[in-house]
């Protein structure tokens, strides 16, 4: 046993230094005749260690490099899958077939990547698009004649010239003389799949009601390998208020994007982003669709923001900017925050602050509650909370004890649950008995990590379109036990990177955000109490398992948000107090309320939204779907 446990560690050992390689080596390919790029890579490598994230950084390194090794084949195969004709044949023709024009700024770039980003357009499957190009000053040698001979050679190329403006200038001299019905945006250096416009006209075809389409996309590199393909979550608004999620390909009605000015000026570099934001806006979820292929290849080179991030200059600085215009459309009041992870946006607790009540339940096991308490009167740093003890018939003498310590001390009350097990029912109850204006639905074999979890997940409950909030628990040894749950997998939910170290970014990097989810546990969630008990409270008829899912499908079904944040953390000793049931009839009662869940919501429903249809519902989370290549539906 001590021989395999050595063995595993080296190979663990390997994939991280094969990781760390790999990183620096795609780093400074770009950066080391650069003193200010490579100075951006030595204080980004400082921070992570110093901050002890290094071996969760390598880990989703050594995850990227594992899922996705397949990815060219994988690649291949999918496309190989698209039944071109049948779509042309339903979608070519069609009354509701949009004319769809593609801007393209251009600036000095490389000229064989401007060649290959026309040929791209002009290979094109469907045939109702034009080419707007807009050369915005370059003076590079051969541009203009790239330029000048694509114009000659395909009628539905036209070219633009003006005086050196910036990218939003060009983009909004493209919109102004678009004859379509839509505008998608491509890059000088990049590429479109030759089905990506095809794709997008059957979509608008299907659906008349839409008004923004996005896509998937991957990178070229310089030898023109694709890799690092970045699979999208479906409507995101939350995710989008941090990052840009959305990114290429964009396509947005063009009445839509006049409605709105076009793109702001002083937005050069995050102009995409801001645009995205701002049209959305106005848009119900209806109206904007995720396609979940690959249609746009981002082209990685020197002076490309797709070969690092710090290759425009003051980006942190506009990224804010964005954020801070967000916030001032919607009224909304929140600190503004750059983590290693990515934005985080501090909402502003209502004043004065409210009371918050944490509801426990708990049956014997005093050493854990006592645990759980203390960490919360030694680490929060919220003025105003109270307990509830949810008591499903404690008999241990340690237990009374310690439930009469807890009353004597004041802010925390007990009441009884007496008969079976019933989670939800015991959550029910102490809603039902708490006095806050919020409730934390709390474990009680949870520890408390960060000192301000309350602000966090008060300031985000409070916003009106949010249902709940959960957060980011780990087990004792630093390793992941809850980063929100995903629909469908492996059964009818599962949750993602169990067992990941703590610092851990996701492959996508989107476990350093706050987002939505498609579901939580419930071990340390918080919600306004008054909307807790106009729902109902729990589903009582689920008394162990997919109580919290049941009730997160619920708040989403009124049109709240289901949030997860990682900046609330906790370390969870999960089932420390009622240990793991894994009997037969325990067995039988979790199938039992899986079958209810099928049955209420439908399979449909248990299709997560923010979980990419090309990754897998079997096994692994984020592993590519099926031997075939097609994506899972």
């Amino acid at each position: 046993m001590l021989r395999f446990s050595v063995w595993r560690s080296s190979i663990v050992f390997a994939a991280y230094l094969s990781a760390a390689w790999r990183v620096m080596r795609r780093h400074l390919r770009y950066a080391w005749r650069d003193r200010q790029k490579l100075a951006w890579v030595a204080r980004r490598s400082l921070s992570i260690i110093m901050k002890g994230e290094l071996r969760g950084v390598l880990a989703r390194h050594a995850v990227e490099s594992e899922v996705y090794a397949d990815y060219p084949a994988w690649a291949a195969r999918s496309e190989a899958a698209i039944d071109h004709s049948s779509i042309r044949s339903r979608t070519v023709g069609h009354p509701d077939a949009p004319r769809i024009s593609i801007v393209m700024p251009v600036f000095d770039p490389p000229p064989a990547y401007l060649e290959e980003a026309i040929a791209s357009i002009c290979r094109q499957s469907y045939p109702d698009w034009e080419l707007l190009l807009v050369d915005d000053g370059s003076a590079r040698a051969g541009v203009a004649e790239i330029l000048d001979r694509a114009v000659t050679r395909e009628t539905r190329i036209r070219l633009f010239r003006q005086h050196h403006g910036g990218i939003v200038a060009a983009s909004n001299a493209g919109i102004a003389n678009a004859s379509g019905d839509f505008v998608a945006f491509v890059d000088h250096d990049d590429c479109i799949a030759e089905h990506a416009l095809l794709l997008v006209a059957d979509a608008i075809v299907a659906d008349r009601g839409l008004d923004l389409l996005y896509s998937d996309e991957d990178r070229i590199d310089e030898h023109a390998r694709r890799h690092a393909p970045l699979f999208k979550s479906g409507w995101n608004p939350e995710l989008l208020r941090v990052t840009n999620s959305v990114l290429h390909l964009t396509v947005v009605r063009v009445d839509r994007l006049r409605a709105i000015g076009g793109l702001r000026e002083g937005f050069d570099g995050v102009q995409d982003w801001d645009c995205v934001l701002r049209v959305a806006e106005n848009l119900p979820r209806s109206g904007i669709r995720h396609l979940p292929h690959v249609l746009y290849h981002w082209r990685e080179h020197a002076g490309s923001t797709a070969a690092a991030p710090y290759e425009k200059a003051g980006m942190p600085a506009k990224q804010r900017a964005v954020i801070a215009s967000l916030l001032d459309r919607r009224r909304e009041q929140a600190a503004i925050e750059m983590t290693d992870g990515g934005w985080h946006l501090r909402y502003a607790a209502p004043e004065p602050k409210p009371l918050v009540t944490l509801v426990i339940p708990t049956r014997d096991r005093a050493d854990l509650l006592r645990r759980c308490l203390d960490s919360v009167a030694q680490r929060t740093a919220w003025p105003s909370w109270d307990v509830v003890v949810v008591d499903n018939e404690s008999s241990e003498p340690a237990t009374k004890a310690l439930f009469a310590e807890l009353v004597a001390k004041g802010r925390t009350a007990i009441v009884s649950y007496r008969g079976e097990f019933n989670y939800a029912a015991e959550c029910n109850l102490g809603v039902r008995e708490a006095r806050g204006e919020f409730v934390v639905l709390l474990n009680n074999d949870v520890e408390i990590i960060s000192p301000d979890w309350i602000d966090e997940l008060v300031g985000l409950a409070a916003r009106r379109d949010v249902g709940i909030v959960g957060a980011m628990l780990y087990y004792p040894d630093d390793t992941i036990q809850h980063a929100g749950v995903i629909l469908g997998l492996n059964g009818v939910a599962d949750r993602p990177y169990i067992g990941y170290p703590r610092g851990f970014r996701g492959i996508d990097g989107r476990l350093g955000v706050v987002q939505e989810v498609g579901a939580l546990v419930t071990a340390c969630a918080a919600l306004r109490r008054d909307r807790y008990l106009e729902l109902g409270g729990m589903d009582e008829e689920f008394p162990v398992s997919c109580n919290d899912v049941d009730l997160c499908l619920r708040l989403r079904a009124q049109g709240l948000s289901v949030l997860w944040t990682p900046f609330a953390e906790l370390y969870h000793h999960e089932s420390a107090s009622r240990g793991y049931d894994d009997s037969v009839s325990a067995r039988r009662r979790e199938s039992e309320d899986q079958r209810r869940l099928r049955e209420r919501w439908g399979e449909k429903a248990l299709i997560d939204p923010y979980y990419n249809p090309n990754f897998t519902r079997r096994g692994r989370a984020y592993e590519l779907a099926g031997s075939s290549g097609a994506p899972s539906t």
